[in-house]
């Protein structure tokens, strides 16, 4: 039986279909990778940190004399205002002594009016009373009176130290903690409150020493709280002198100026500090580049899409995006992923880049 002549052809018909896809799935082909387009902009170098709220003022009330805590008023979370009564420690050794001492004056006080009725008798006896004795007794007035003065004096003393069984707040603000209880047994270095002043809080952050040198009272910090999406403008008010041995970092304090901030003390927060604003800049990511033996580079694509390495100078700093000072120009592109290509290749570009 003869072959069809039709089925020759459809033969050669599929062998040439499974020639053509097989190159089209073994052929080289250009790689597709990701890319930016270099472009200049301003830019901003930040430094994040995390920093915690903390209250421009704030003190520890300590009796200045131990005893019995007869009055304690206050609990955490109250506010307090200047001068107020805080507590109170059982005063009854002074109030004694008070007694003691004001009966004292009152002796004394009769004392001395006897002797200034005697004085006035012997000088109203005039030639018949002899001078010594005149004196003798104006001596005694004045010896009287001195010793009235020194009497006075011991109980406004002894009022003064019961005074001091009086704990008063130095300033209007809220009370932090309360680790004590009425009728118990307090000394001197028993705190009794914890008061602090919450109407202009700080904040207080810890900076690495590598990059604490370039921080500058005066310079802007952006606050960002839990749970806020607004940012909160705050200036570097105070950089502590000295490097903490056991962090290796520096404390810099913050001021809010008049934000209004409704924030407990001690909540963490996120601070960018501002180190630098540039007008024009070229920002790539820190990703796109590439370090090697001390040099950085990026790879490059050149206009007819071959890969190549570029040597790049950029400002080393702890973010996703650092700004490049030389060896870009804008309108050139990189790979976003130097592993995407090698230099020689020749590339194909998304199309979404």
């Amino acid at each position: 039986m003869k072959t069809k002549p039709n089925t020759y052809v459809l033969g050669f018909l599929v062998l040439v279909l499974l020639a053509l896809a097989g190159y089209w799935f073994l052929a080289p082909r250009d790689k597709e990778v990701a890319t930016l387009v270099i472009k200049t902009a301003p830019a901003e170098r930040l430094l994040a940190v995390n920093g915690r709220i903390r209250p421009r003022l704030q003190v520890d009330i300590r009796p200045a004399l131990g005893g019995e805590l007869v009055a304690l008023p206050f609990d955490v979370g109250d506010r307090v205002s200047a001068g107020q009564v805080l507590a109170r420690v059982d005063d009854a050794p002074e109030a004694a002594a008070i007694a003691e001492a004001e009966a004292s004056v009152q002796t004394q006080q009769a004392t001395v009016a006897q002797a200034q009725r005697d004085l006035a008798r012997f000088v109203a006896l005039g030639q018949f009373a002899t001078k010594r004795e005149v004196e003798q007794l104006r001596l005694a007035v004045v010896e009287g009176e001195r010793e009235l003065s020194r009497r006075r004096a011991n109980v406004v003393q002894t009022r003064e130290l019961r005074d001091r069984r009086v704990l008063r707040a130095p300033f209007s603000g809220i009370i932090l903690e309360r680790p004590v209880d009425p009728g118990q047994t307090v000394g001197p270095e028993s705190i009794i409150y914890r008061l602090a002043d919450l109407s202009s809080p700080e904040i207080t952050v810890e900076v690495d020493e590598i990059y604490a040198t370039e921080i500058r009272a005066g310079m802007e910090a952006l606050v960002s709280l839990p749970g806020q999406q607004r940012q909160i403008r705050a200036v570097v008010a105070h950089i502590e002198p000295r490097v903490d041995p056991a962090t290796g970092a520096r404390d810099v304090r913050l001021d809010l100026g008049d934000a209004d901030v409704d924030a407990p003390s001690g909540l963490t927060v996120t601070v960018n500090l501002v180190i630098e604003r540039r007008e024009s800049a070229i920002s790539v990511p820190r990703s796109a580049i590439i370090q090697s033996d001390g040099e950085a580079y990026v790879r490059l694509v050149t206009g007819d899409r071959v890969v190549t390495d570029r040597k790049v100078s950029f400002i080393d700093w702890p973010a996703e995006t650092v700004i490049v000072t030389s060896g870009l120009q804008a309108g050139e592109r990189i790979l976003l992923d130097p592993a995407a290509a090698q230099p020689g290749d020749e590339i194909k570009i998304r199309k979404t880049d």
